[in-house]
């Protein structure tokens, strides 16, 4: 019997996720971002539980640079130019994300975090100083963006690290077709995590904290350049099909990178999408026993297709 052919897609939402019980003068409110949604829940004791999710899935930002550079320029930091290295690293034809990933890996290469630095913190002194503390890298950053051309802000509250949560801040920009993208100028490239809890100003008082669900720590999976880490801003995609597709038969397609782990019958043809680039190891299923084990290196932005030989079937001769 023949089956229409039907190409099934899995995608799957890849996601960190905490949760916060927190009492106080000043607390959180509903917050969300691209890759970044923060929600509240009152309690009738007065205290808030407080759930923040954080995705890996790829970015998805569309439009060039010059798109970018031909709207309305936004206002810069008074006093603030952007370095004519950086300047010149800019190009015209470098899609959006790339543009902004450039200003990302300008700071992280020369701006260090000074846990302690007691001096001023607005971008120039941080930018002249090459270094300040959390608030100074993120306005340095945020007025780099602006001076390139993009929509920037910080952003404050507080950053989680066990039983302690200190006052932090960290930076969005608006990426076309994406929205508002955070990034944490301290951590990776449009990296963030659950432990960041956004305020809807600078946290003067830190409000008690009790950890009811602690964030696993999912961040490690995303790929890096270098050392840092980056989350992409397009997925890769694998295609898997039958490649003798002439009866009912099925299989079972698995695929997995550490906890990431998606499963869909192949019958006959399945799309992993929206695949963190890294490697990736598939496994074929057919009548209940392994067939086929193959480890792929999977690359932003690209499909990747793979042909499926179940094997063959043997004919039983019936007398007459």
């Amino acid at each position: 019997m023949l089956i229409g052919l039907a190409l099934v897609s899995v995608v799957a939402v890849h996601a960190d996720e905490a949760v916060y019980l927190m009492r106080g003068p000043v607390l959180p409110t509903a917050y969300e971002a691209n890759g970044y949604a923060l929600a509240i829940r009152d309690r009738a004791d007065g205290s808030v539980e407080v759930h923040v999710e954080t995705s890996l899935n790829p970015i998805g930002s569309r439009g060039s640079f010059s798109e970018v550079r031909s709207g309305e320029m936004p206002s810069v930091p008074d006093g603030f130019e952007l370095p004519s290295r950086l300047r010149s690293a800019l190009r015209p034809e470098m899609d959006a994300w790339e543009a902004a990933t450039t200003v990302l890996e300008w700071v992280s290469d020369r701006l260090v975090l000074v846990d302690n630095d007691q001096h001023p913190q607005d971008a120039v002194s941080v930018l002249n100083r090459g270094g300040g503390r959390c608030s100074g890298l993120a306005n340095a950053t945020a007025a780099l963006l602006l001076a390139a051309g993009f929509e920037a802000r910080t952003v404050s509250g507080l950053l989680i690290n066990g039983r302690e949560a200190i006052p932090h801040r960290w930076v969005e920009c608006r990426l076309p077709g994406a929205g508002w993208v955070p990034t944490d100028p301290t951590l990776g490239w449009w990296a963030i995590t659950p432990r960041h809890v956004a305020f809807s100003d600078a946290v003067d008082q830190v409000p008690r904290i009790e950890i009811l669900e602690p964030a696993v720590g999912e961040l490690r999976r995303l790929p890096r350049i270098g050392r840092t880490l980056v989350r992409p801003n397009q997925g890769a995609e694998l295609v898997c099909r039958l490649g003798d597709f002439s009866d009912d038969r099925t299989a079972v397609a698995r695929l997995s990178r550490g906890s990431d782990r998606r499963q869909a019958v192949l019958g006959p043809e399945v799309r992993f999408a929206s695949l963190l680039p890294g490697r990736w190891l598939l496994v074929i299923e057919f009548e209940g026993r392994v067939i086929e084990r193959r480890e792929f290196n999977l690359r932003s932005g690209v499909v990747h297709s793979y042909v499926v030989t179940l094997p063959s079937v043997e004919l039983e001769e019936v007398g007459s």
